[in-house]
């Protein structure tokens, strides 16, 4: 019910907002592009797409659309299909400018939608830790839609609305081209509202010296509940050459009468903490400045009888450009451990779980990007049973 009340006021909204550009749109068609001594009548040429999108650009109104696709296969044959395991998501997002919009300076919004299909083959990979990021259920969901305003110079900022959690907190800007999904956040944050599942939330965020800054987030969860982060970061430049680095320290709490534990019981309220550093290694000078070794490490801890994962350590290394004439390629390598709760009833006990990953993501134009993904899995959802699982995942990104 409060998705399609949700729904309603964002379409209602939509129409309010966007259709007397259209009219602008439809003016600025008719106005001649060279003036003619004879004055021709233009009142009726047609409206024309990109006449649409340049008034509403002019009020501050974009369009970004991005399909990713991805095929995985494992390298061994009593695990899989012979075809493997298609999934492509289609996100269309509309950026606002709430200057330009609607008049008020540092404000701005976004509306996102996103579909996801399982094109073939099955969810086969029994892992813990998921092989690709864009998994999930095939499905049309309002993925976003929030409105932000900044304040006393962009020192404070403050959104609301449905957001992904992640794109604010928890987040590794470093490993943002792997696939394994624990290298985007540590999988130890308990009902994280994320992908695929963003929930209505409220965010806070001061800038308090150059190099500090403190994060607050309130989020329903799917589990309706409501999970509370505090994440402080501190930013610095190391050596001659002013490497950049970050540290953030997150620690969040989920609150509700809902939270189930592993003997079937109910509490009220869990914790866990998590941590992110991330630190340019090296970094050529001159004109090929582009060209950089970076590095992250993860630390994430949730308490057992409530969550799967209980520990979780995850580090990497980044090159970004290898070749010199290729600014928007990059190669990667990194590993990622969770540890599983020890809680008794879980029988047989299950072994931690680790991921080898390594990518190669090739860049050929400003709108088409391959990524080759390699994975290996040791001990697969921390089953003692189960041997160890070789993935590959090519995937191709669209974006215009």
């Amino acid at each position: 019910m409060l998705r399609a009340k949700c729904k309603g006021w964002l379409l209602l909204f939509a129409s309010c907002t966007l259709l007397p550009y259209l009219a602008d749109a439809q003016e600025e068609v008719s106005r001649p592009f060279i003036d003619t001594s004879n004055k021709q009548d233009t009142s009726k040429r047609s409206v024309t797409p990109q006449s649409i999108l340049r008034g509403l650009g002019r009020h501050g109104v974009t369009f970004q659309e991005t399909l990713i696709y991805d095929w995985s296969k494992s390298a061994i044959a009593d695990t899989d299909s012979r075809a493997g395991y298609g999934r492509y998501v289609f996100d269309f997002a509309m950026p606002l400018d709430g200057e330009k919009l609607y008049g008020l300076k540092g404000s701005s919004g976004a509306v996102r939608l996103r579909n996801h299909v399982n094109t073939f083959g099955e969810n086969y990979v029994p892992v813990a830790q998921v092989v690709s990021n864009i998994d999930g259920c095939s499905r049309t969901t309002l993925y976003e839609a929030w409105l932000q305003q900044q304040l006393f110079s962009g020192r404070l900022r403050l959104k609301a609305g449905k957001i992904d959690a992640n794109t604010e907190f928890a987040a590794v800007s470093t490993a943002a081209d792997f696939l394994n999904s624990s290298m985007g956040y540590s999988p130890t944050i308990l009902e994280f509202p994320t992908y695929p599942e963003p929930k209505l939330g409220f965010n806070m965020f001061l800038q308090a010296t150059a190099a500090t800054s403190f994060g607050l987030g309130v989020y329903k969860t799917a589990g309706g509940n409501r999970l509370s982060i505090l994440e402080p970061s501190y930013g610095w430049r190391a050596g001659n050459h002013e490497r950049p680095g970050r540290a953030s320290f997150g620690y969040w709490r989920v609150d509700g009468e809902e939270i189930e534990r592993f003997d079937g019981s109910r509490s009220n309220s869990t914790q866990g903490f998590y941590t992110v550093t991330e630190q340019v290694l090296w970094k050529a000078t001159g004109s090929d400045e582009t060209r950089k070794l970076s590095s992250f490490l993860q630390l994430g801890s949730a308490r057992g009888d409530e969550s799967m994962f209980t520990r979780h350590l995850g580090a990497g290394l980044v090159l970004q450009s290898p070749q010199r004439m290729r600014r928007d390629n990059s190669i990667g390598v990194a590993a990622t451990w969770v540890r599983f709760s020890s809680y008794q009833p879980l029988n047989p006990p299950l072994r931690d779980e680790v991921v080898f990953e390594t990518y190669y993501k090739l860049a050929l134009q400003k709108h088409l990007i391959f990524v080759s993904d390699f994975q290996y899995v040791h001990n697969p959802a921390g089953m003692v049973h189960q041997g160890d699982l070789p993935v590959i995942t090519p995937r191709m990104v669209i974006s215009f």
